[in-house]
């Protein structure tokens, strides 16, 4: 850069600024667009690897990754590099069950059965949670819950045998609390949530077609039909590459 009389570069005028910004969010769009005909968790080319292929400075690819990263285009993992996302499916802060998530987002839901059992429950917080026993029964239902054939989340259910008898010969592919709203007429009313981040296992990840240490969330959530009564407790795993939480916040 040309130095003026004084020794010292000129100040950068507003021009300049607009010019930089405006750098950056061309380049942004145009790797948008190249990362948008990839399939999602491609690994994507490393910044300098991008600097030299654009033409452009390690700041300049550093700012529109970062930029793409915002707005989850792209996730990075520590160690294994930057990935495509892919489109994502937003949790919002309401009560509503993953099947309607998925069907409001204009996607089709559906679930893979892993496991379906009826178990004694043993350990007495978990039966406080579920308002029974030590030692009375419960069903544990594992799915893979997927939108369009995509693996969003894995879910471990817990409902009370005594609260839907039967359970087990239902299809569980579908939304459990239609089935408790239809066939048992309890529909769930109300449900308490606590969410936390994690890192995918490898036998999580593997059954969500993801990679291994990708940031995700866990729910648990305990739902509870009209008269206060546990219908399902529920631990879910949800990716963090393909899933969001959003809320709103009023003073």
């Amino acid at each position: 850069m040309v130095k003026g009389k004084s020794g010292k570069k000129p100040r950068e005028t507003k021009s300049d600024a607009v010019r930089k910004k405006h750098k950056y969010e061309t380049l942004r769009e145009k790797l948008q667009f190249k990362f948008s005909k990839v399939a999602s968790d491609t690994r994507i080319a490393s910044a300098r690897e991008l600097a030299t292929t654009y033409g452009v400075s390690i700041m300049t690819i550093r700012q529109a990754l970062a930029a793409l990263a915002d707005d989850g285009f792209i996730y990075t993992i520590p160690g294994s590099g930057t990935f495509v996302a892919g489109e994502k499916l937003s949790k919002r802060l309401v009560f509503v069950s993953f099947s309607q998530e998925v069907s409001d987002k204009g996607m089709k839901p559906s679930s893979k059965i892993i496991k379906a059992e009826r178990v004694t429950i043993e350990k007495s917080e978990l039966a406080k949670v579920l308002q029974i026993a030590v030692g009375e029964d419960a069903y544990r239902v594992t799915r893979v819950r997927l939108a369009n054939n995509i693996p969003l989340a894995l879910e471990e259910s817990m409902i009370p045998c005594e609260n839907a008898p039967g359970l087990l010969d239902q299809d569980l592919k579908g939304s459990l609390y239609e089935i408790f709203k239809t066939t048992y007429e309890r529909p769930v009313v109300r449900a308490d949530s606590a969410v936390s981040p994690i890192l995918l296992s490898k036998e999580q990840a593997s059954l969500l077609k993801a990679v291994a240490n990708t940031p995700s969330l866990r729910f648990q959530l305990t739902a509870f039909d009209a008269r206060g009564r546990t219908m399902e407790h529920c631990v879910s795993v949800r990716r963090g590459d393909k899933y969001d939480f959003r809320f709103s916040i009023q003073a």
